[in-house]
Formats: C-alpha cells, sequence, structure tokens
C-alpha cells in the first residue's frame, strides 16, 4: 500500500523584509539630543553645587534660584524632544531586530513603546531586558571559537540611567523632607551626584543608539 506524499507545514512565515528600516538618521539626531541634554545636565550640576554652597547660611542664595530655574528649564526643553526620538528609534530597531531574529522576541515591536508608560520598571529592566534582546539580534553571529559581540553598552546605559533615576528619586524625597538646612545640603549633594550620573548615561545612550544601529545597517 503506497501513501502519498505531503509536504509538512512551515515552520512559520519568513520575515517579511520590506519592514527593515535604516535606523542612523534617528541616531544622528538622538546624537545632537543627547548630547544637548549632557550639556543641560551639567547646568544643572552647577545649579545644584550653588544651592549646595548657598544653604551654608553665609551666601546669597538669589544666584542659584535663579540658575536652578534657568537649568531646570532648559533641561526640560531638551529632554522632552529627546524622549520622543529615543522611543521612535528604540520602536525602529526593534522592529529591524524582529525580521533579523524572530525567535528572540517573546512580545510584539509594539512593547518597545507600551515599556515607556510603566514608570521606573519599565525605564530600567523591562527596557534592558528589550534592549539586550535588540543587540542580540542585531550583532552579528560570533564565528566559531570566536568571541560574541560584548553587550557592555547595553549593561552601561541602564545601568547609570537606572541609578540616576534612583539618585533623583531619593533627592526629591530628601528635599520635600528636610526640614533644616543642613537636610536641604544633603538633598542639593544627592541631586548632584544625580546630575552628573545623567551625563555619564547620556554618553553610555550615544554609545549605544551609534553601535546598535550601525550593527542593523551592516546587517
Amino acid at each position: 500500500m503506497s501513501f502519498g506524499t505531503r509536504s509538512l507545514p512551515p515552520l512559520g512565515a519568513p520575515p517579511d523584509r520590506s519592514l527593515l528600516r535604516s535606523p542612523r538618521g534617528l541616531a544622528t539626531a538622538l546624537t545632537v539630543l543627547l548630547a544637548l541634554c549632557a550639556l543641560t545636565r551639567l547646568l544643572l550640576l552647577a545649579a545644584d553645587a550653588g544651592w549646595y554652597l548657598a544653604l551654608d547660611g553665609t551666601r546669597d542664595t538669589d544666584p542659584a534660584w535663579r540658575l536652578s530655574t534657568m537649568a531646570t528649564s532648559g533641561s526640560l526643553l531638551a529632554m522632552l524632544p529627546t524622549a520622543v526620538v529615543f522611543i521612535v528609534w528604540f520602536h525602529r530597531v526593534r522592529v529591524n531586530a524582529g525580521v533579523h531574529a524572530p525567535e528572540l522576541f517573546r512580545r510584539g515591536p509594539g512593547w518597545a513603546v507600551a515599556i515607556w508608560f510603566i514608570p521606573f520598571v519599565g525605564w530600567t529592566l523591562l527596557a534592558h531586558g528589550v534592549a539586550t534582546s535588540v543587540w542580540a539580534a542585531s550583532a552579528p553571529k560570533p564565528a566559531r571559537g570566536g568571541a560574541p559581540v560584548s553587550m557592555a553598552p547595553v549593561t552601561a546605559w541602564s545601568a547609570t540611567f537606572g541609578a540616576a533615576m534612583l539618585a533623583s528619586l531619593v533627592s526629591a524625597r530628601m528635599g520635600g523632607a528636610a526640614g533644616t538646612q543642613a537636610g536641604l545640603r544633603d538633598a542639593a549633594l544627592v541631586a548632584m551626584v544625580s546630575d552628573l550620573l545623567f551625563v555619564v548615561a547620556a554618553g553610555c545612550a550615544v554609545v549605544l543608539v551609534r553601535k546598535v544601529s550601525a550593527l542593523q545597517a551592516q546587517r
């Protein structure tokens, strides 16, 4: 008794390569915006240092107040467009990565946008998870016996960004609970640490953005 041959069902639809888009234009815009964010954070660092020195009771606080107001406004103006462009870039590289290695992702590319609406956890742990998968999908496969491309840019960005946000939150809580000038000085000191961490995080983000964009362009 003979049986007719029957083709096996496909394992899955092939990736739609028409979805691929180069992220290099977004990467260039982000490099400029992140540099601007770093500069405004340095201005905030100077403002917080001014507050720290003025709160010892021997200096006029008006210059520190004016500098802090100007630096805060500048930081917000730089941060908002940077956040928008970063999310657009993050979604773009996630879509590209899903074409290159769909097996690395359990959720759709829309998750790369949704996580940014989950305060702190989404901005740190979930973003790190997506970025790690995007990196793995974008990096070339190591040759036999060779070492994979280092994931240090992903780790450095997520660690410094998370630490900066945590320090900013602690500083705000300390400032709100402080009842003395000494307490306010401590809050200003933690704010200075947060400002410096944000500057480092911006630099790490530039490295991450440009490296992932270059890896995907090579693919």
